[in-house]
């Protein structure tokens, strides 16, 4: 019997066709990947959030740390002008493709998803998998059961007392609002400091991060309703260099949070808080103070109004004055892309597993709480020995 072969540009056309179909596998493999580790926390503790990110985290420290702009803002703004082009001039061939458009239109969603793949892969494989991780409380060993109003009212309350006492002595400006004494570039190059004290407390906040970077279209950022954004592509906390200047330290060791292998956002918001406490700069462990009691006392307001508003009462009058211009400046940005940019942010943070969208912010009251009970706990130890 005789055997023939296929024709040679049969074969180039089915190697052709395959080399582009594995791009169409990349999303779904990321998706399945993420479901597949979210079953064991542990194991991604072990495997990734201590080890293998452990070195990515490093090299994009010792690396993107160097250059004093941005580049993941750089990568990002590149990425999406040629996202555009490359949409106007698919679609064109579209537009042009007579009798063919069914197969072009259906070319240009393929690649679109391909190209999407990739970037989702790759977002995943560097920071995306620290989602999965064991939840701080746990890594932390503290007791996060969920808090009696009597509990959240005493964390309120020493936070206002300690806010207050940072707030004394700091500089302010023509406005009285308090100032940093070398600017938000300065801070921003000093923010990683208070990782390395906070990381003597916690080992599990060890690891290596750069100085946050400012955000070059800051302005833009406002308008969304955006106070930073970490670059999970270089590892990179950029800050919003339009927020009033009590807010910037907090902001940025917030994002540094991120970097740090901490995703969800009220992690972030207990280690950002965390690490300003422990920085050796009165400014930001006033910052942190601030953020953090205002996250608590808006959970207060929920749930005793009166209490609220006698605790309110206690703020120095320097505090108020800061308070005040935090909200200013939101109001002054406030609009329908903050509207739209919310959404589309409580859309990801669900998306990742966080069931509480963008209200999963708040949830570092948990975290403040179950400190506070931990605090108490010690000091009845050392008080029966």
């Amino acid at each position: 019997m005789e055997y023939s072969t296929p024709p040679e540009g049969a074969t180039e056309t089915k190697t052709r066709a395959r080399r582009r179909r594995w791009p169409l596998a990349l999303l779904p493999a990321a998706v399945a990947l993420e479901l597949a580790v979210a079953a064991s926390p542990p194991l991604v503790e072990r495997l990734y959030s201590q080890s293998l990110y452990r070195v990515v985290s490093a090299m994009f420290a010792a690396s993107f740390g160097r250059v004093s702009f941005s580049a993941g803002e750089t990568l990002l703004w590149t990425a999406v002008g040629g996202a555009a082009a490359w949409t106007v001039r698919r679609l064109r061939r579209v537009v042009r493709a007579r009798g063919r458009r069914r197969a072009v239109l259906v070319s240009t969603l393929a690649d679109a998803w391909a190209a999407a793949g990739a970037v989702y892969l790759a977002f995943v494989i560097l920071w995306g998998l620290n989602y999965r991780r064991p939840p701080y409380a746990v890594l932390a060993g503290l007791d996060a059961r969920p808090a009696t109003v009597a509990e959240l009212t005493a964390v309120c309350e020493r936070l206002i007392r300690e806010t207050n006492d940072a707030r004394d002595k700091l500089p302010e400006d023509a406005a009285g609002v308090a100032r940093l004494a070398d600017g938000r570039p300065g801070a921003l190059r000093r923010a990683p400091a208070g990782y390395g004290a906070a990381a003597r407390i916690e080992p599990v906040l060890a690891g290596a991060s750069a100085p946050a970077k400012p955000v070059m279209v800051s302005t833009v950022l406002s308008y969304l309703g955006i106070s930073g954004i970490f670059s999970p592509f270089t590892g990179e906390a950029n800050v919003n260099m339009t927020l009033p200047d009590p807010d910037v330290p907090f902001a940025a060791c917030h994002e540094l949070a991120h970097a740090r292998g901490f995703a969800r956002e009220d992690e972030a918001n207990y280690v950002g808080y965390l690490a300003c406490t422990c920085h050796p700069d009165p400014d930001f462990r006033y910052s942190g103070r601030l953020a953090a009691s205002v996250y608590a006392m808006n959970e207060l307001a929920r749930v005793d109004r009166e209490g609220h508003a006698r605790l309110e009462a206690r703020r120095a009058p320097g505090v108020r004055r800061d308070l005040a211009a935090l909200a200013a400046w939101a109001e002054r940005y406030r609009g329908p892309a903050e509207r739209v940019s919310r959404a589309v942010n409580n859309a990801y943070l669900k998306s990742q597993g966080q069931e509480e969208g963008v209200r999963s912010y708040g949830r570092m009251v948990d975290l403040l709480i179950a400190e506070e009970r931990a605090r108490l706990t010690a000091g009845r130890r050392r008080g029966s020995e």
